[in-house]
């Protein structure tokens, strides 16, 4: 006489409510990280213009030295751009919209310091290239000469070199969003730059 053994098949898994509930879970922490990262403080905006410089800048380095071109960066109120030297003066790049002028948030605006150097043209501009073969990307973008030529604070040679200085980004003190902190950007002769901050005033 034979007998059969009947065994019940257990199979385990996830049910539809545990499922919805991960789902939910994942949701709410995406929307966490996502607000961290992603604030309006005035910090964080002081943060977010700082990066995008340093990486807009040692963008501009690389861009100077695959090109064997000169670079020179003009900060000013709230402002900065990136001009390059055609061999007899300095002009706007056009066709790059990274180094063309940006213009800080409202209310922000820039400190610029140069270890000591004047802020007109130094003997660094001795160094560049005066021969006319030098294929440029700025042409035809020369300033008229009832213009104000405008003329570097900060020098990007070929070879790697650049004018040590440093940038401070900050909200003016007549600003809504006022804060007493601020970001550092700072090169020291070569890319990359570093960034300090948030630095409290006391």
């Amino acid at each position: 006489m034979r007998y059969r053994i009947l065994t019940k098949k257990i199979t385990t898994g996830f049910t539809l409510i545990e499922v919805m509930v991960v789902i939910v879970l994942i949701g709410l922490m995406a929307s966490a990280v996502q607000f961290t990262f992603n604030g309006n403080s005035p910090e964080k905006l002081l943060a977010k213009e700082s990066e995008r410089f340093s990486a807009v800048f040692n963008m501009a380095a690389e861009y100077s030295m695959l090109n064997s071109l000169e670079l020179g960066l003009v900060v000013e109120e709230s402002t900065y751009q990136f001009l390059g030297y055609d061999g007899e003066s300095w002009v706007p790049a056009p066709d790059n919209k990274l180094l063309a002028p940006y213009t800080l948030p409202e209310d922000m605006e820039l400190v610029l310091t140069l270890d000591g150097l004047p802020l007109d043209e130094i003997p660094l501009i001795n160094t560049l290239k005066e021969s006319e073969d030098i294929d440029l990307s700025f042409s035809g973008s020369e300033l008229d000469d009832e213009e104000e030529k405008l003329i570097p604070q900060v020098y990007i040679l070929s070879g790697g070199d650049l004018t040590p200085f440093t940038l401070r980004f900050q909200f003016n003190e007549s600003a809504d969003a006022y804060v007493a902190a601020s970001y550092l950007v700072s090169g020291l002769y070569t890319t990359p730059l570093t960034i300090e901050g948030p630095i409290v005033d006391e």
